[in-house]
Order: C-alpha cells, then sequence, then structure tokens
C-alpha cells in the first residue's frame, strides 16, 4: 500500500488540494516518508514529508511535517477595478495533527488542522491554520 489517493477540502500530505497522489517512499509500522503532488482547480502542489503514527487501529491519531512547493495563476484587482492576472509560486512548511478512521481495508477517513508557514513565495510572508476532512485510497 505505498500508492495513496486523496479526495477532499485540503490535505495534510499532497497539500492545499482538492485532488492528490502520494507515494510512500519508505514504510515502517509507525512512519511513512513520502513525496506527492496535488491540485485546487487554479492550481498545483508537490510535497514531500514524514508521517508519524501515535496509534494505529481502526481510529488512528498521527502527525505530519512536510515542505510543499504552491503555484496558482491568480485574479488581482486594484482601486480602480482594474484586473490583471498574477502568478503565485512558494514554498510552504506544514506541521499537522491528524485522525485516520479505516472504513474499509484500503479506505480512510481523514480530517484534522494543518499549521502552514508560508516561506518562500512571490507574495508576502504567511502563516495559519487550516482545517481539513477527506478520503483517502490505498493501493
Amino acid at each position: 500500500n505505498k500508492h495513496n489517493i486523496s479526495l477532499g477540502v485540503f490535505d495534510d500530505k499532497p497539500g492545499v488540494s482538492l485532488v492528490g497522489y502520494t507515494y510512500n517512499i519508505r514504510q515502517t509500522e509507525m512512519d511513512e516518508f513520502f513525496i506527492g503532488a496535488g491540485t485546487f482547480i487554479v492550481g498545483f502542489t508537490g510535497s514531500a514529508g514524514w508521517k508519524h503514527y501515535y496509534k494505529k487501529s481502526k481510529l488512528s491519531f498521527y502527525s505530519l511535517l512536510s515542505g510543499q512547493v504552491v503555484a496558482h495563476k491568480q485574479r488581482t484587482y486594484d482601486d480602480d477595478n482594474e484586473t490583471w492576472d498574477e502568478f503565485y509560486a512558494g514554498f510552504w512548511s506544514t506541521i499537522s495533527l491528524s485522525a485516520e478512521y479505516n472504513l474499509l481495508k484500503r479506505v480512510q477517513v481523514k480530517i484534522g488542522g494543518v499549521g502552514v508557514i508560508q516561506l518562500l513565495s512571490t507574495a508576502s510572508r504567511d502563516m495559519g491554520v487550516m482545517p481539513f476532512v477527506g478520503l483517502n485510497f490505498r493501493f
């Protein structure tokens, strides 16, 4: 079960995405090291990180650390109501605390929160916390 497809509002592994794919480079009983990619319709993410389980059962608890590259096109409005398109690119460092419930052997529901620090970007630096919920399919 090294391949994962995630569907939902944001995600902790592939990043700020609605649909994502991750591949576990290395797995142990309680740890996963992964790379991944995702999309949120107008943009794309790439990620790499480490997932550590504190309790692994039907209801599992874990934390996750990752680095994510985010790129998308955004529309900007000025005071005169004129618009133009800009390209955003940045590197985000994230941490999450989450729970995962096994619906089936290869299907999980994930819920949690992701803390984000925007380190390098074409915009100003920023930080925040985003909740997420989604389905994960392992194969």
